[in-house]
């Protein structure tokens, strides 16, 4: 009796482990019915990210100061507080009696250039003639050359201020931003270097996140570092710095990320979220969702034309959506990632997803 019972157990393990190597036939219809998807095993790289709250700050380098570089009288002031300004684009002149002044010695001096030109010439033709000493040809040459180093130094002098339009200073835009503080209005007194307005440039941001120290020591000045904006959009940035102190209350490091804000999807004091790569791997891999486990082995099902085969795999590491496989699988194999429930009942008998 022992040896009949024997005999059927060992009958049973038989016909399981044939089930398990089995091949399932599909029919469209039932195919269609429990939504069969597949995708193939590629043979590449992955990396595995994991993420962090950071926030968005300007970059203070494209903050700028605009001021003038001599003293004068607001003549005109042509943007207003919050405008959108361009590069290039005048933002205020600046009447000023120094430029009016510097304007009439070089006017001035352009008069005694030319006379001193038109002395010269005819001292030259005399002196060719022999009509008039070799001495009285040099004064005149000499004063025409100091004549004009006069009148250079003058320009030299004007164009030292800038752009001048008559007696006025054209002061710009440095960049493509917006004015984030103007101090001056029409008739203002103008004082030399003092701040009149401050544009804002955020056509470059800056991310800041909090990280652990045992990541930030894997981080390499210069990579790339994914941004997620609150709409969901990855933006790619620079990591530019490491800060050199934990905090003491987070007990975190500082980095910062350089964004270039192309499509300004960010603006200074949002909430956002990086992605920093944690580790990576390359070999042959597999969708973590086509992997089961059954007791202590880890299967898949590949599909083959209208058959879908049970396939035993050997597993390595997990790197972020994607098992890396040793055995049991090649590249441009189909696996099965949805539909899972019907085929593991299947091939085990009502075994869950």
């Amino acid at each position: 009796m022992l040896v009949r019972k024997a005999s059927v157990m060992i009958l049973l393990l038989s016909i399981f482990t044939l089930s398990k190597a089995q091949e399932i036939i599909l029919k469209p219809e039932i195919e269609k019915k429990i939504n069969l998807k597949t995708e193939k095993v590629k043979v590449g790289e992955v990396v595995e990210y994991q993420t962090f709250p950071a926030v968005v700050t300007q970059d203070p380098t494209l903050s700028y100061a605009v001021s003038s570089p001599v003293e004068g009288i607001a003549e005109r002031v042509y943007v207003k507080l919050g405008d959108q300004v361009k590069r290039g684009q005048v933002l205020l002149t600046v009447y000023s009696p120094t430029i009016a002044s510097l304007q009439a010695n070089i006017e001035m001096a352009k008069v005694k250039l030319q006379t001193a030109k038109q002395v010269l010439e005819r001292e030259e033709n005399l002196y060719k003639e022999e009509v008039i000493p070799f001495a009285r040809y040099q004064a005149a040459k000499i004063e025409y050359e100091r004549s004009l180093g006069e009148y250079q130094a003058l320009k030299k002098a004007l164009s030292s201020y800038g752009e001048v339009k008559g007696n006025s200073i054209i002061l710009r835009s440095k960049v493509n931003g917006f004015v984030a503080d103007i101090k001056v209005i029409n008739g203002n007194p103008v004082n030399v270097g003092e701040e009149l307005m401050r544009v804002h440039s955020h056509e470059r941001l800056w991310v800041i996140a909090q990280v652990p120290f045992e990541i930030t020591k894997d981080l390499k000045i210069g990579q790339k570092v994914i941004v997620i904006s609150p709409l969901n959009k990855e933006i790619f940035g620079t990591l530019s710095l490491i800060s050199r102190e934990i905090d003491p209350k987070t007990r975190r490091n500082d980095i910062r990320i350089v964004v270039n804000n192309v499509e300004n999807s960010l603006k200074p004091n949002l909430f956002v979220n990086v992605k920093l790569p944690l580790k990576s791997t390359s070999g042959v891999l597999v969708p973590l969702k086509a992997v089961f486990q059954e007791k202590d082995k880890y299967y898949c099902f590949v599909k083959s034309g209208n058959k879908v085969i049970l396939r035993e795999v050997k597993i390595a590491e997990k790197v972020g959506d994607f098992y890396k496989v040793v055995s049991g699988l090649k590249e441009g194999e189909e696996v099965i990632t949805d539909g899972l429930i019907f085929l593991k009942t299947k091939a085990f008998g009502g075994a869950e997803e």
